[in-house]
């Protein structure tokens, strides 16, 4: 459910690269996990040594990490290609009884077939998937659609198909307001997403981009649309929006089964601009107020309803002057379920919900340290995950390489020690750098 690989980011490429391999925290023994780029077996012994277990193969459709590591595609999967070689030969002669992909898309049910017909598993249960239901889930144009049709609080904006309507929501937005945030319908992370401000631009919460139009005309906001390189179509289209300065983002976040509709926990969202790790506490749901977690759940029925099951995140902003509304929907494992993961992998996710433990990601942390060396460093200065304490930082991804840019996950009693622990990384992050 992404975008033309040519309108991707060197950048959100290797990130995505990265990211995938946090599903290693979700694998099990004799279960494969496969990845843009390859796992390397450090960071395999370091997961298997915290969750238990080990007997898992890898598998990459690059067997080098390379500069634009491409999602795994059609391409990947026809047959003849070298990495379809690889996966019968790795398989061959051994009994899978499911998939469990990043995304239930139509590549993850290819593969599913190549390996004999299984059926897609989430959240623990094996689900006929539906690639329909997932590209409406996970769709900025199409959300817009179906939340205002439910009675879901959006912002204010509208959908484009052409760069003349473009430039036209992009002049309405700014003859009333101070800034519009232009979104691409299918894209993560922020990646996608630009500000566009009357006044100097800077650091803008969920958008990678920020840029200033020194005039409010058409002529010049297409000449900025135009560098900025997006050309909305039909396929691909633009959503515009009024940009409201964040006092809080939140993911609220479901398991959707086919007898329920399970809320998990809400964790606040950090952003780097874009997105940066999550906060996930006991306390955020406390304190959400009814009617928001009402439409929260209401988003979560409608999947359901549609014939989706699986992880399902609801992204809610609280704006000043404003108040709350849902920015998006997306049915895939995001990074909640990383932080999940882990915390189950560690025996913390009851302790979490409960309110004994606390849990604070950060993704992309430069520190110029091979994964192995990285590790030695935070045992030494016991900032490592102690069990005994249940406190402590888990490296949860090595980066598309075994060097970085690191995603952490830190436990600890409360958002003080969690944010102890942080500045301290980040104190070997700038002395390393």
């Amino acid at each position: 459910m992404t975008p033309s690989a040519h309108t991707l980011s060197d950048e959100f490429l290797r990130a995505n690269a990265a990211s995938a391999k946090r599903l290693l925290w979700l694998a099990r023994d004799d279960d494969m996990l496969i990845t843009p780029t390859p796992v390397t077996k450090e960071f395999l012994n370091y997961v298997n040594s915290l969750k238990g277990g080990g007997n898992i193969k890898l598998l990459s459709t690059s067997s080098t990490s390379t500069k634009r590591p491409l999602p795994i595609s059609e391409q990947d999967i026809a047959p003849g290609s070298a990495f379809s070689r690889s996966l019968r030969l790795m398989t061959m002669g051994a009994q899978f009884s499911c998939l469990e992909p990043y995304i239930a898309d139509e590549v993850s049910i290819s593969i599913a077939r190549a390996l004999g017909n299984l059926p897609v598993r989430f959240s623990d249960e094996n689900v006929g998937a539906s690639p329909v239901a997932t590209r409406l889930l996970n769709d900025k144009e199409k959300f817009r659609q179906f939340a205002s049709d439910l009675g879901v609080p959006i912002a204010n904006g509208s959908n484009c198909a052409s760069m003349q309507q473009l430039v036209e929501a992009v002049c309405a937005v700014l003859s009333e307001s101070e800034s519009a945030i232009l979104k691409m319908a299918r894209h993560a992370g922020g990646d996608g997403n630009i500000v566009i401000s009357k006044s100097a631009a800077g650091s803008s919460q969920g958008a990678t981009r920020a840029v200033a139009t020194p005039k409010i005309d058409a002529a010049t906001l297409r000449e900025a649309v135009h560098e900025l390189g997006l050309s909305p179509t039909v396929k691909e289209p633009v959503i515009v929006e009024v940009y409201s300065e964040n006092e809080s983002s939140m993911g609220v976040h479901f398991d959707v089964r086919r007898d329920r509709v399970e809320l998990v926990g809400v964790a606040s969202i950090l952003f780097n601009p874009g997105y940066g790790g999550a906060y996930w506490s006991s306390a955020l749901l406390d304190h959400l107020p009814n009617d928001v977690l009402s439409w929260c759940k209401s988003l979560g029925n409608y999947a359901q309803q549609i014939g989706y099951f699986g992880p399902l995140s609801v992204d809610i902003v609280r704006a000043k002057e404003v108040g709350f509304f849902a920015c998006e929907v997306n049915g895939r494992h995001g990074g909640f379920s990383s932080i999940r993961a882990v915390s189950s992998a560690l025996g913390l996710e009851c302790a979490i919900k409960n309110g004994a433990r606390v849990a604070l990601s950060r993704n992309c942390v430069s520190i110029a340290l091979r994964f192995p060396d990285l590790i030695d460093l935070l045992r030494r200065k016991q900032l490592h995950y102690r069990p005994a304490d249940r406190r402590g930082a888990i490296v949860m991804v090595e980066g598309h390489q075994d060097a970085g840019p690191y995603d952490f996950v830190i436990f600890g009693r409360d958002l003080e020690e969690l944010q102890g622990i942080e500045r301290e990384l980040a104190q070997l992050s700038h002395a390393k750098n």
